[in-house]
């Protein structure tokens, strides 16, 4: 499952609030981020994302989860979309929304290092 914990942050609605939505236009394609939501705890966020890939429509959330000092950014399960360079990029584009609001934000463990955006 594809993920990205990024390091040095504690609060998930500081990651939240970051999160804009943006539409990029792509060969055979479309990436977008379109509605997010928060918890009421403010513990967890998913952001409603679209890949448009080559003609194949998939409606996905993004989800984020605070650890300690750490927030992971994966998939939610329950909209299990195929891994596909356009989701992933998705992803990538997310954590490097939340990375630049805060310089000792750092990118932690992960397996999309090809994706991410320094």
């Amino acid at each position: 499952m594809p993920h990205i914990v990024l390091e040095n942050i504690s609060e998930t609605k500081e990651a939240y609030e970051a999160v804009e939505s943006f539409s990029n236009k792509i060969e055979g394609g479309i990436l977008k981020v379109m509605e997010k939501y928060i918890n009421a705890s403010a513990q967890t966020a998913l952001i409603e994302s679209l890949a448009i890939e080559n003609g194949k429509n998939q409606n996905f959330f993004v989800q984020l989860s605070q650890k300690k000092n750490s927030l992971t950014i994966r998939l939610l399960p329950l909209t299990d979309p195929e891994k596909t360079d356009g989701v992933k990029t998705i992803m990538a584009i997310i954590a490097k929304q939340i990375k630049d609001t805060n310089e000792s934000i750092t990118y932690g463990k992960n397996n999309l290092e090809d994706f991410l955006i320094h």
